[in-house]
């Protein structure tokens, strides 16, 4: 992979990453420390991979991964192919960030609902335009206090996409997405169309997630990627990778999300 790809974003003015361990949260405001954390969150990688993908000297990395190790935040192993190398991973979960990003997102256009209006935020006796309206309360008086909840809403996502996955499996992808479809559309969660297959994309009209959330310039659909990644991961007994492209908190009058194995990735 070539240098400065910056395929793992960096720490925003201000930013506190939030990670958990089995015995305690801790706080991460390091650039450095961060990326490490992200490249490290996608899988295990020696050393001299982090060092090349920083771009930062070996000296600063070794203490950097010194005081996460020392954290609990990662573990470094010898590689069982040469134990002069070492490998480096995740020994902690991704709960969330402090960021001021969206705050203004949250406080100019929290009142905007696509779906029903200002003055009828959810109807008296439709449950799902309800749990919308709550949902979409819940993620701005979030960007208002300038908490990013998304690790926790995509590993929420990945559960509920396990009890949903035997629901919805299929001989082909497209027997999946049709089930997938009736299910979104028979519960007021939007419908989603198969929009490619190679690789998977899939196209959602109505997005429950995010239909209602403010502009915010990028993607929102966490939950949403988490829920795939599951539903995908065993329809192709194989994990994927789910990356949202176009989004209706983006401006985009859609959702499109694409599914692509992670040996694909790994390779290129």
């Amino acid at each position: 992979m070539k240098k400065g790809h910056g395929m793992v974003p960096g720490v925003g003015p201000g930013e506190v990453r939030l990670f958990s361990t089995n015995d305690s949260v801790a706080a991460v405001d390091s650039p450095i420390k961060v990326q490490i954390l992200e490249l490290v969150s996608i899988g295990p990688l020696p050393f001299d991979l982090i060092v090349e993908r920083t771009q930062k000297a070996k000296s600063t990395i070794s203490v950097h991964i010194r005081d996460l190790v020392g954290s609990g935040l990662v573990t470094s192993d010898p590689d069982p192919h040469d134990s002069r190398k070492r490998i480096i991973r995740l020994s902690s979960d991704a709960i969330g960030r402090l960021t001021n990003t969206d705050r203004d997102a949250g406080v100019v256009h929290a009142h905007d609902h696509h779906g029903a209006g200002e003055e009828t935020p959810f109807c008296d006796d439709d449950i799902v335009s309800f749990f919308r309206y709550c949902v979409q309360v819940f993620r701005t008086q979030a960007m208002v206090l300038g908490i990013n909840i998304d690790p926790v809403l995509e590993r929420t996502g990945r559960q509920v996409g396990g009890v949903l996955a035997p629901r919805v499996a299929g001989a082909t992808v497209e027997d999946v997405v049709r089930k997938m479809d009736a299910f979104w559309q028979a519960h007021g969660l939007g419908a989603i169309t198969l929009a490619g297959t190679g690789p998977i994309t899939l196209e959602v009209k109505g997005c429950f997630e995010c239909e209602d959330l403010p502009l915010t310039g990028h993607g929102t659909c966490v939950f949403d990627i988490g829920v795939l990644t599951t539903v995908f991961s065993n329809h192709l007994d194989s994990p994927v990778t789910v990356v949202e492209e176009r989004c209706y908190s983006s401006g985009d009058g859609r959702c499109i999300f694409v599914v692509t194995p992670q040996q694909v990735i790994k390779s290129v």
